[in-house]
C-alpha cells in the first residue's frame, strides 16, 4: 500500500497529514516530504531489563592489543565458555553448496574454508575496533591467514601461497580426516578455472589459459607452497579470484561425484560439520572436534565454542522478528529503522548496533543514447539539483539514513577512500543540495526550456521505492520534467535490466563492495546499469590494477570521487541505515558478520552464555 502524501504550509510551520490509499498516486501540494511512519529509532543502547547476572559474568580478564597505527587497546573480556546452541535465520534456502558453481554459498561457510579472509576478527568490533565488518567490502590484498599462512608476489606474473601445516579434513567419508595438503589446493584451483565453473571468466588471466594445470602447481622446492603463474600484469585480478574469494573443496568428493552440490557430500576443514539439511526448514551443523583454529583473544582455547549451529529458513520478516522477540533465534541482521525500532521498544534487553545500509538507492538513466535528454551532462546535473536530498534524509527518513555511501562506504575499511560531503568541491556538492532555479537554467541551456517527458522502470516491491519516485516526480515537475512511473513485477524488471533493455531510466541500488573493479563504469560490465562509456574511468581501472598491491591505488580511487559525482551518470538517493540486533547471551559478537564474500564463517568465534539464557527464561 502506497501512502498518499500531503504537505501543508502554515504560518507556524509545516503540518503533515498522512492518508492511506491503496492505489492513488502521491499528491504533493508543496515540495515537502512526509516523514515515514513514526518509529522508535534507538539513540543509545538500552540497559536490559530483569536480566539475572550469573556468577560467571564477573569472570573478566584484561586483554591488550596493539592497533596497526601503534595505539594500544586495553579492555576487559569475559572468559568464553564451551557448549550450547547458536540459532540463526536466513530468508532463503541455499542455492548451491559448491562455491565453484556459484559464489553465493553461505550454507557451506561454516564447513569449507578459504586460503584467507579479508578481515581479522580480532580487529573488528569485538576487539580493537579498527574494522566495522558489517558490510560486503572487498579490500584487495587484505589477508587474514586461514588455510594459507601468507603469500609472496615475487614478480608481476607469480603468486606463491604458503599453505598451513597441521590442518585435517573433517572425519567424514570420503575424506575420513586425512591431512590437508598443498596438492588439495592445486587440484581445486585447477577445477576453479576449468570449463563450466564460476571462475572460468578469469581463466584467460593464467599463463596457460587453456590448461590451468600448467599455471598452478606445488612448488618443486617446498611441498607446502602453491605457485600460480599469470599473464603479465594480471596478478591482482588472479589473486582476487583465488585467496580470499574461493573456498577449498575436497578433491576426493569432486572426483567421485563431479561436484559437491549434494549437501550429504559436503565436507571441509572448517569449524563445523554439516549434519542435516531439511529443505525449506533448517540446516544443522555440529562442532568439528579436530578443528585447527584457536581463539585470537584467548589463544589457549581451541575453536569453536558452540556445540551446535542451527539455521532456520524463515522467508517472512515479521516471523523472523517474532522469533527474535521471543528468544527463538539469537540474532537478526540488517533491519531497517522501522523494523528495529519496535523490536527494541518491546525487547529493550536486546543488544544492537547501527550501520550504514549495504546499498545506495540510485535512479539510473541510459547514457548511451544521444537522442535522450540526459545524454547531456547539463541535463543530468539539473535532474540531480532538482531533488532535495537533505529533505529526503532528514524528513522522509527522520534523519536515520545516509546521504553519501557510494562509491565508498563511510566505514573504517574505507576511511582513507571515503570523501564526506563537506570535503567535496562545490561542483560536486551542489548536486546534493537543492537548487531548482539553477536546474531550470541548466535545462534551458541544454535546449529544454520547457522541460521534457521521462519514464522510469521500477519493481513493485519494495513499495518504498515507488513512494520515493512519487516524491521525485513532484520535485522534477517543478522544473518541467514529467516523469512517468512504470511499475512492473520484480521478475520483469530483473530480466529487462539484465539485458539492458530498459527504455530510459530505472531505479536500482549500487554497493561499494568492489568499487575498485569499476564495474559501474566499464563498457560491457553487467553492473553498468547506466551504460556509462567514459575513457577516463576505463583508463583509471587499468592504472588501479597495475598499481596493486601498492596501497596508492586507494588514494587514486579517492581522487576520482568528485569526478564521478560531477558526471551525474545516476541519481544517488539517501538510503536508510540498518541495524543488527542480538540476544544478550550471544557473546563475542558485537554485530560483526561480514568479510567480503565470507558471510557465515564467524560462528566459530562466538559463544553462548547458557546460564544467562536460562536465567532469562529461554
Amino acid at each position: 500500500m502506497i501512502r498518499k502524501i500531503i504537505w501543508m504550509v502554515g504560518s507556524g510551520g509545516m503540518v503533515a497529514a498522512l492518508l492511506l490509499s491503496a492505489c492513488a498516486p502521491a499528491v504533493v501540494e508543496e515540495e515537502k516530504v512526509v516523514p515515514k511512519e513514526e518509529v522508535v529509532t534507538p539513540k543509545e543502547e538500552v540497559v536490559p531489563k530483569e536480566v539475572v547476572v550469573p556468577k560467571g559474568e564477573g569472570n573478566l580478564v584484561k586483554w591488550t592489543a596493539t592497533k596497526r597505527d601503534g595505539t594500544v587497546v586495553e579492555k576487559m573480556l569475559e572468559k568464553p565458555r564451551y557448549g550450547g546452541e547458536f540459532i540463526f535465520t536466513n530468508d532463503v534456502e541455499p542455492s548451491v553448496f559448491d562455491s565453484i558453481l556459484d559464489a553465493s554459498t553461505w550454507a557451506s561457510e561454516p564447513v569449507l574454508e578459504r586460503l584467507a579472509i579479508q578481515h581479522d576478527w580480532m580487529r573488528g568490533p569485538a576487539g580493537t575496533g579498527e574494522l566495522d565488518m558489517m558490510l560486503h567490502i572487498d579490500s584487495p590484498f587484505s589477508f587474514t591467514p586461514m588455510l594459507a599462512t601468507g603469500y609472496e608476489i615475487p614478480d608481476d606474473q607469480t603468486i606463491i601461497y604458503h599453505i598451513r601445516q597441521g590442518v585435517y579434513w573433517q572425519d567424514k567419508p570420503p575424506m575420513n580426516g586425512r591431512l590437508f595438503t598443498a596438492e588439495d589446493v592445486v587440484s581445486d584451483y585447477i577445477r576453479l578455472f576449468g570449463p563450466g565453473t564460476y571462475g572460468r571468466g578469469r581463466g584467460p588471466l593464467l599463463s596457460d589459459p587453456d590448461k590451468p594445470q600448467n599455471s598452478i602447481s606445488v612448488s618443486p622446492t617446498n611441498k607446502w607452497d602453491v605457485i600460480v603463474k599469470t599473464q603479465p600484469g594480471t596478478v591482482p585480478a588472479v589473486f582476487m579470484a583465488m585467496g580470499c574469494h574461493r573456498q577449498i573443496h575436497p578433491p576426493e568428493v569432486t572426483q567421485k561425484y563431479g561436484d559437491m552440490n549434494d549437501w550429504k557430500n559436503v565436507v571441509g576443514t572448517g569449524a563445523y560439520i554439516l549434519k542435516d539439511y531439511v529443505s525449506a526448514s533448517s540446516l544443522t551443523y555440529v562442532r568439528n572436534p579436530n578443528y585447527w583454529g584457536n581463539d585470537p583473544f584467548f589463544p589457549e582455547n581451541r575453536l569453536p565454542y558452540v556445540d551446535t549451529v542451527k539455521v532456520l529458513i524463515i522467508p517472512d520478516s515479521s516471523t523472523q522478528q517474532a522469533a527474535l522477540r521471543t528468544g527463538k533465534i539469537d540474532t537478526l541482521l540488517n533491519l531497517d529503522p522501522d523494523e528495529a525500532g519496535p523490536l527494541l521498544k518491546s525487547s529493550p534487553e536486546l543488544k544492537w548496533v547501527k550501520h550504514v545500509g549495504e546499498a545506495q538507492l540510485t535512479l539510473n538513466m541510459r547514457n548511451d543514447k544521444p537522442e535522450q535528454p540526459w545524454y547531456d551532462v547539463r541535463v543530468r546535473r539539473a535532474l540531480a539539483m532538482a531533488i532535495n536530498h537533505f529533505e529526503l534524509r532528514d524528513v522522509y527518513y527522520k534523519g536515520d539514513a545516509g546521504l553519501l555511501q557510494w562509491p565508498a562506504y563511510p566505514v573504517a575499511e574505507w576511511a582513507d577512500v571515503y570523501m564526506p560531503f563537506e570535503e567535496l568541491p562545490a561542483s560536486a556538492k551542489e548536486l546534493f543540495e537543492y537548487h531548482p532555479d539553477r536546474a531550470k537554467a541548466l535545462l534551458a541551456e541544454a535546449g529544454y526550456p520547457q522541460g521534457f517527458k521521462a519514464e522510469v522502470l521500477v519493481a513493485s516491491a519494495p513499495a518504498e521505492r515507488i513512494e520515493l519516485l512519487q516524491i521525485i516526480k513532484e520535485y522534477w515537475a517543478k522544473i518541467g520534467v514529467d516523469l512517468k512511473i512504470d511499475v512492473q513485477s520484480p521478475t520483469v524488471v530483473a530480466s529487462t535490466t539484465r539485458f539492458k533493455r530498459q527504455k530510459e531510466m530505472y531505479m536500482a541500488t549500487m554497493t561499494s563492495a568492489s568499487i575498485y573493479q569499476m564495474t559501474y563504469f566499464r563498457k560491457g560490465s553487467g553492473p553498468n546499469n547506466s551504460l556509462v562509456e567514459d575513457p577516463k574511468m576505463e583508463a583509471l581501472y587499468v592504472e588501479l590494477i597495475k598499481t596493486m598491491p601498492d596501497p596508492k591505488w586507494r588514494q587514486m580511487l579517492r581522487e576520482v570521487i568528485p569526478y564521478i559525482y560531477e558526471q551525474a551518470w545516476f541519481m544517488l538517493l539517501p538510503s536508510p541505515n540498518q541495524y543488527n540486533l542480538w540476544q544478550p547471551w550471544l557473546k563475542n559478537f558485537e554485530g560483526a558478520n561480514r568479510s567480503h564474500v565470507a558471510t557465515f564463517w564467524w560462528p566459530q568465534y562466538i559463544w553462548i552464555d547458557q546460564e544467562m539464557k536460562a536465567a532469562m527464561g529461554h
